[in-house]
């Protein structure tokens, strides 16, 4: 026992001495850091990355901004260097000033870290950029224009003798991946040939290319129209939830819309079911204990211009049984329950069902004016995928449905050919 005690002794000596060490060198860093006239903040707030949208920003539902650097290059222009955790990227981006905000583009080179969730296209690299290079954009004339001369003789200045490059334009922040953050004596020249690549961008003739100005709220890639909302427990009053057990609470609220579809709620629903049960002890007796256990789903709905009869669309191996239709492909596939049967023949017509099977959606239920998904996971892509479907569905229901229902004509513009009119 007295050799295990001085062990313990040992392990928790040094574990209090690495514990000082860390602590010495964490403060000897932010003295040198404010010794450059940069500020050091522990514990930012959103707001220091809201503005943000692209890679590896704008994805996810867990956001975390952690250690941040701020401050101006030797040139004036504004730089921020701050640590940033998502569910699906975690690491160090650095960041300087554009004088415009500018669309998507994606610059790597080498070895760099892949971004996940990025939509941009690959397009031609320019010539001057040499081989190894990699552009993304959502428009290459867009890319060519920003990339001059001068632009990628800057690009090729950041990666001489480094392995690699991940370069981005988000918004008016041009984003690095990984920058040289653990020396001051190595991250204050970076961030001038970094602010070198942004004074070439910004001498280039882009003023067709500038954005308006986004929101200082949280943002989701790709979609505009989508907002974060984190927490609202009203919406238990009137989604579809499972309405058992106790502490019902919500998290992680998203609002939206895509374009021209309709607007939809996401949620997780989060609640907890109590049991006793019995069990025996040690010594052979019944004794009895409380049981609570943690439960959560994934909420979707879709809210309609107008009240619809029930409908209920999803695999046959879900739902079983159901309404037949003429094609046996369709019967086989998906299982069909509706209060009107008239409804389902005239919303489900033969090229709606060929969209459907084309690219089966997840389960879903047309419930007066609201419309509830199955997604299985509360997720971007996966509120994105049904967002998709839905607009699409809705596009092929015809005319004479919507003017059945009460409209003077289909809310949403339909897909040429989808639907008989």
């Amino acid at each position: 026992m007295r050799g295990l005690a001085v062990v313990v002794v040992v392990v928790g000596a040094v574990a209090i001495t690495w514990a000082i060490v860390a602590l010495v060198r964490r403060q000897r860093y932010i003295t040198s850091l404010r010794q450059r006239g940069w500020t050091f903040v522990n514990s930012p707030t959103f707001d220091a990355v809201a503005r943000l949208g692209n890679p590896p920003f704008g994805i996810g539902f867990r956001r975390e901004p952690d250690d941040q650097i701020t401050g101006t290059t030797g040139t004036g222009r504004p730089f921020q260097v701050i640590e940033y955790r998502t569910e699906h990227w975690s690491g160090w981006v650095g960041m300087v000033t554009l004088s415009r905000r500018l669309p998507e583009l994606l610059i790597t080179m080498g070895s760099a870290r892949p971004r996940y969730g990025v939509l941009a296209h690959a397009v031609a690299a320019p010539a001057q950029l040499g081989p190894g290079w990699q552009v993304g954009a959502l428009d290459p004339v867009f890319a060519a224009e920003v990339l001059t001369a001068q632009v990628c003789s800057q690009l090729n200045a950041m990666t001489a003798g480094k392995p690699g490059l991940s370069v981005s334009i988000d918004g008016d922040q041009l984003v690095v991946l990984d920058p040289p953050r653990k020396d001051a004596d190595l991250l204050g020249p970076w961030l001038e040939q970094l602010a070198a690549v942004a004074a070439g961008i910004d001498a280039a003739v882009l003023d067709r290319w500038v954005q308006p100005e986004r929101p200082a709220r949280l943002t989701f890639y790709h979609h505009p129209d989508w907002s974060w909302v984190g927490v609202d427990d009203s919406l238990l009053e009137y989604t579809r939830v499972i309405r058992s057990g106790h502490d019902h609470r919500t998290s992680e609220v998203v609002r939206g819309r895509d374009g021209d579809g309709p607007p939809f709620v996401a949620f997780t629903h989060r609640w907890k079911t109590t049991r006793t049960e019995s069990y025996t002890d040690s010594e052979g007796r019944t004794q009895t204990r409380t049981v609570t256990e943690n439960h959560s789903e994934p909420i979707l709905g879709f809210q309609l211009p107008i009240g619809m009869p029930r409908l209920q669309v999803g695999p046959k191996g879900v739902f079983g049984g159901g309404i037949s239709f003429e094609s046996q492909a369709f019967n086989e596939q998906f299982a069909v329950h509706a209060q009107d049967t008239k409804f389902a023949y005239d919303v489900l017509h033969p090229r709606q069902m060929e969209y459907l099977m084309a690219d089966p959606p997840a389960p879903f239920q047309i419930e007066d004016d609201w419309a509830w998904f199955s997604p299985g996971e509360h997720s971007q892509p996966a509120i994105a995928r049904s967002s998709e479907f839905f607009r699409g569905f809705l596009a092929r229901i015809p005319r004479f449905v919507w003017r059945n229902l009460g409209l003077p004509d289909t809310p949403y513009p339909v897909i040429e050919n989808a639907a008989a009119r």
